[in-house]
């Protein structure tokens, strides 16, 4: 862990404070440390950068000094049951922000926001937490968006597949600005699901959807199963149906395009 830059007051419900690093190993699992030593939530954990940063199964997570590398602690008031929804709501809320840049983007179930011109993509979203007793202990959202970055910050392979907002308007976004708008879309959100209304969420989140109705490789568990990805449940689960008419519901996996 290196610099505590500043400390961000927000007028918030769910994140009161921000705490800004000039460089951490992984803005997630600090935010893991404080929640368990400090048994605390309601704040966020941003970097400059990131050495350690990690995606979905552990994947390393190129997090160069331009980007939104941040971890929001939270502990919302919504049932167990309900958290399979928040990966989808996390991509919409950061979906919905980067619109009013003129950032047009598609989701990729479970958590990849994709530039929506040539499906390569802009960022993703991880979540972790905690259930015990059947209560939600806390949650972990790591956001990772690849803003004021040019491609040559990344490495080789990785710069035919990814873009960044500022390649794609040409113009710098306000690291602070981008996140307080995702916050607001999460809070948003986070009271929707609270008040029953995961319908609603399920209904936004298909109008950006870019894999819904079209054929896809699903990896879970280390098997490939391809098939057409028909539907999203209330629970934020992807149907697949195989080409033998089965239909399989999966709670996570890597999808690629066939």
């Amino acid at each position: 862990m290196t610099g505590l830059l500043r400390k961000t007051n927000l007028d918030s419900d769910l994140i009161s404070k921000i705490y800004h690093y000039s460089e951490l190993g992984s803005t997630n699992n600090v935010a893991k440390s404080m929640i368990l030593t400090e048994k605390k939530h309601g704040f966020g954990i941003c970097s400059k950068t990131q050495t350690s940063g990690y995606g979905q199964r552990g994947n390393y997570w190129e997090s160069p000094e331009g980007g939104l590398w941040c971890s929001l602690a939270i502990k919302p008031d919504i049932k167990p049951s309900k958290i399979g929804l928040i990966p989808s709501l996390c991509a919409l809320s950061v979906a919905k922000a980067l619109k009013s840049y003129n950032i047009s983007t598609r989701l990729k179930w479970p958590n990849d926001i994709l530039n929506s011109s040539d499906s390569k993509k802009i960022g993703g979203i991880i979540v972790e937490g905690k259930v015990s007793s059947k209560i939600l202990e806390y949650l972990i959202i790591g956001i990772g968006i690849n803003v004021n970055n040019t491609l040559d910050q990344y490495s080789l392979p990785l710069r035919t597949n990814i873009t960044t907002t500022l390649e794609i308007t040409k113009t710098n976004i306000s690291l602070v600005e981008l996140l307080n708008a995702i916050i607001n879309f999460l809070e948003e959100g986070l009271y929707r699901i609270k008040s029953g209304e995961e319908k609603v969420i399920l209904l936004e989140w298909k109008e950006w959807d870019n894999i819904l109705g079209r054929k896809i490789v699903l990896t879970s568990n280390n098997i490939e199963y391809e098939g057409i990805a028909k539907d999203l449940t209330l629970f934020g689960q992807i149907i697949l149906e195989l080409d033998d008419g089965r239909k399989i519901t999966f709670s996570s996996g890597h999808v690629s395009l066939c």
